[in-house]
């Protein structure tokens, strides 16, 4: 049977013509788009069948589809390496995170996806990462000091935030907020990486989870203050899904990548 005989084959079988034409491309029809959400439950379950139970982890070969932060992948960057060292046939593919990446992992485009969104869906699982307190970032210019950063100094900067998750309010501005304050932003990045060439301006503060700003301490001229007032810590989980929730060389990914680096 070719290709055209199966496929029309699948749309009588279905009563849907599962694909429609638009423009020069394909789109799933409804009907095509759960059915494509259960083949890819059901496809990983089938492949289980033919595995040996024993995990063979050097011998691995399996290409893992990730998406996060750039802040998310320098924090389990250690990890992958420790990853690959013990099993060098597998392929990570790192994905820019978006709100909506949560639903690529329901849809079965992504394996993993780290994220400080709350996603209580069915069929989602999900570990705590780390949990980060914050801390204030500037630059060696910056001629305030640890002693110096009162919060009034502090709402007198201006400040740079990153702008990924515009649509909801991160911890420091709530915290703010809380306390009938509001910081002076000046600059919104779409990156954390893109912070340090900023710094250059001596009055210009970013608040960054702690372990990321030890991270620009170690490869950039920065220097690191305390937050002056409390705010609530960031908590980073690993999502996945429950269709993979059995698979061992998954399983055996997620326990590495929640593993302490210490």
């Amino acid at each position: 049977m070719d290709d055209r005989e199966l496929n029309l084959k699948l749309k009588q079988e279905f009563d849907d013509p599962l694909m429609v034409r638009a423009g020069n491309l394909y789109q799933l029809t409804p009907r095509g788009q759960i059915l494509l959400q259960q083949l890819n439950q059901l496809l990983p379950q089938m492949d289980n069948l033919w595995r040996n139970d024993e995990l063979q982890v050097a011998e691995s070969e399996h290409t893992f589809r990730i998406a996060g932060t750039d802040m998310d992948v320098v924090y389990i960057s250690e990890r992958i390496n420790r990853i690959t060292q013990q099993a060098p046939k597998l392929q990570f593919v790192i994905r820019t995170s978006s709100p909506r990446a949560n639903d690529d992992l329901i849809n079965g485009e992504l394996d993993m996806v780290l994220t400080a969104f709350n996603d209580n869906r069915a069929g989602l699982y999900r570990k705590l990462l780390t949990e980060e307190s914050f801390v204030v970032v500037a630059g060696k210019e910056c001629p305030i000091n640890a002693d110096d950063l009162d919060l009034k100094t502090y709402l007198a900067q201006r400040h740079g935030k990153f702008s990924f998750a515009e649509p909801t309010r991160g911890s420091v501005d709530a915290a703010l907020e809380q306390m009938g304050h509001q910081r002076t932003i000046s600059l919104a990045l779409p990156t954390f990486l893109q912070i340090p060439p900023f710094l250059a301006d001596p009055h210009l503060l970013f608040s960054l989870p702690e372990s990321f700003a030890h991270y620009l301490t170690r490869h950039f001229a920065v220097k690191i203050l305390p937050l002056p007032f409390y705010a609530r810590k960031l908590k980073i989980y690993l999502y996945w899904h429950e269709r993979q929730h059995q698979h061992k060389l998954h399983q055996w990914v997620r326990e590495e990548l929640l593993k302490s680096c210490s």
